[in-house]
């Protein structure tokens, strides 16, 4: 005989007999048994091995001649064949052990468990456990785990999603098979590592009313979240599973309720991932609100609600239904009412997810030139961030300011220090670079909003006074500029990189007005020649590295103010030293001749190497001046001596 009549003759064996015995001896004539067993057979738009269809016709006995026969068991069990399903689905990469199952043919699938090793998670798809759970066949889930055969609570799927057998059962709607899973152990407290969420948050969302009554009674917990934020309650809302919401709330703190239902109406409305919200967003969240009222007044639950304030144009939350009646028609006057009612929930509970819908709106409202509303909103908004302790920053007002004055907007002179005066809050205070660059960038504007010629007397005292009080903190970046130093500088233009289009055509760096204004008026505050931290330049070091066409009349108003010409960097280079441009080269050489007597003995002092600072105490004047004149390079060489 040859192999394919072979094979034709054993097909035929074990699909029309019942004896093993006639296998068995069949085998046993047969050199190349191994290569037999492992031949896939193509029948009917099927593909496969004697074993396979051993054990869809569940003979158990020619199964166990099967594994007697093969050398390589562990092999022949896993190969993979494509069958029909019994429902008549076609199916890929079936085994031996899934086509027992399939045909409910427990005791074969005993003998291939026990006696060939198969392996329980090897399925066409899923493990077993989970294949069996999607198609609803609690037969052969309840051989599994009553067997001990698989893993109630740590059997899952494949995928990223990681769903255990419960959620499964879950998601497909198995309320017999959610039942059994329970009642054997298992635990309804996993929830999916990609989403965080429960076995009760997808009967939420799937609106199965009888699977979230039996997940309950097991313990299943109502108030956890997802990774969005979301509990079982809140998808079931989201979702307008209504009788879900009804069960839930009757068996969980109606308050906290409460607030996560008024949240989810919110949310239809206030989407910070849209450019626009349809008319039927607006509807589910008014039926939503509704249902809340209700349920609020058959529970006589009142809400405290906050007094009204410019950030919500005065507008105050409804505390009834008659109340909200009267704005469900008014689409801006709801969204209003949305953003009261997450800011009431949201404060208290420290919740970040408050702030982005408050900066968008307001970015639309500039988009819209409704400058004075943005103003009062990001106020509000400021000082939310920092109730919470968190990082606060007023880059959005700079941007603000300066879209008002592109489009020659009023800019209140009384409103503009008032945003100005959030440089002195508290969490303004931390040493960081961005803040002391949006108080320079305040400054600029405020010089364009001084040359308003019908700016009033108060007015203009009200922004010097300012000026006045933030140049006295003497405050510097984390590389020691102060500023002046950032005021001269170019790069201070160039690091604008919030909405630098509509920042940067309105305030450029170098700043004459500023510096001019810094070094007049505020001078008993202002260190003309103070040197900042990394290379140890002065003012006048850095405007002299400028190549912009400005900087010449800035480095003659520093030389003028005092700067000294002669002072030297930690690399012992003075201004001319570092000078980009010719003109600033000629203006240094002329201004620098003859040297002042003091500068020279300065000079003298370092270069002999005189211990000065033995004679007099280090905070003096005197050490000072010499620090400037070559005693910073010396002091920088020491260090790095010493290290």
């Amino acid at each position: 005989m040859n192999e394919l009549t072979d094979n034709d003759e054993l097909y035929g064996i074990i699909c029309q007999h019942d004896h093993a015995d006639e296998l068995d001896t069949r085998l046993n004539s047969l050199s190349n048994v191994d290569e037999i067993l492992m031949f896939l057979h193509l029948r009917d738009e099927q593909c496969l091995t004697l074993l396979m269809l051993a054990a869809l016709y569940g003979k158990d006995e020619m199964v166990r001649v099967i594994l007697a026969h093969s050398s390589d068991i562990p092999k022949l069990v896993e190969l993979h064949g494509y069958v029909f399903r019994i429902d008549g689905t076609f199916v890929k990469n079936a085994t031996a052990l899934w086509c027992a199952c399939d045909r409910g043919h427990y005791t074969v699938a005993r003998t291939l468990i026990e006696i060939g090793g198969a392996k329980i998670n090897n399925g066409p798809k899923y493990p077993l456990l989970i294949d069996a759970i999607i198609v609803g066949r609690l037969d052969t889930i309840r051989f599994l785990i009553e067997n001990g055969y698989a893993d109630i609570n740590n059997t899952r799927n494949n995928d990223n999603y990681k769903f255990n057998s419960l959620i499964m059962a879950v998601i497909h709607g198995h309320t017999q098979i959610v039942a059994f899973l329970l009642e054997k152990g298992s635990r309804c407290d996993y929830v999916t590592p990609t989403s965080n969420n429960s076995a009760l948050s997808y009967a939420a969302m799937k609106g199965y009313l009888e699977i979230v009554r039996l997940l309950c009674t097991a313990g299943a917990c109502s108030f956890s979240k997802n990774r969005n934020g979301q509990t079982p309650l809140m998808l079931a809302a989201k979702n307008d599973r209504m009788d879900i919401v009804d069960y839930l709330l009757d068996h969980s703190d109606s308050e906290i309720g409460i607030k996560q239902l008024e949240l989810v109406a919110c949310s239809f409305i206030v989407v910070v991932n849209s450019n626009t919200i349809q008319q039927i967003q607006f509807q589910r969240m008014i039926r939503l609100m509704h249902k809340i009222y209700e349920i609020r007044q058959k529970k006589n639950l009142i809400k405290t609600i906050a007094q009204p304030i410019a950030a919500y144009a005065f507008y105050q939350e409804c505390q009834i239904i008659e109340e909200f009646n009267k704005i469900e028609h008014d689409n801006e006057r709801l969204y209003i009412e949305a953003l009261i009612i997450r800011e009431r929930i949201l404060v208290p509970e420290k919740d970040e997810t408050l702030f982005k819908p408050l900066l968008i709106i307001g970015d639309k409202l500039v988009e819209q030139e409704q400058f004075e509303r943005c103003i009062h909103l990001w106020e509000h908004t400021f000082y939310l961030y920092q109730n919470m302790n968190l990082e606060t920053g007023l880059h959005r007002f700079v941007w603000l300011f300066c879209r008002m004055l592109s489009a020659n907007a009023y800019i209140s002179p009384q409103r503009f220090v008032q945003i100005c005066r959030l440089t002195f809050e508290p969490s303004q205070q931390k040493p960081k670079d961005d803040y002391i660059k949006n108080a320079l960038c305040f400054l600029a504007i405020a010089i364009k909003i001084l040359e308003r010629p019908t700016l009033t007397k108060t007015e203009r005292q009200l922004i010097y006074q300012w000026i006045n009080d933030f140049s006295r903190q003497k405050r510097t970046t984390s590389h020691g500029q102060t500023l002046l130093h950032l005021c001269v500088d170019e790069q201070t233009y160039y690091d604008i990189n919030y909405r630098p289009h509509d920042i940067k055509p309105i305030l450029k760096f170098p700043n004459l007005a500023i510096t001019q204004l810094l070094v007049t008026h505020y001078n008993q505050w202002i260190d003309i020649n103070a040197v900042e931290a990394t290379s140890g330049n002065t003012a006048l070091h850095i405007s002299c590295k400028n190549s912009i066409i400005d900087s010449l009349a800035v480095v003659q108003l520093l030389i003028n103010s005092g700067a000294h010409i002669d002072c030297m960097n930690v690399h012992d280079r003075t201004p001319f030293d570092i000078a980009e441009t010719n003109p600033i080269r000629t203006l240094l050489k002329i201004k620098q001749l003859p040297l002042r007597l003091k500068c020279l003995c300065a000079r003298r002092i370092l270069d002999k190497q005189l211990p000065y600072e033995l004679i007099w105490p280090k905070e003096t004047e005197m050490n000072s001046f010499l620090f400037l004149h070559g005693g910073l390079a010396k002091f920088s060489e020491n260090s790095s001596t010493n290290s």
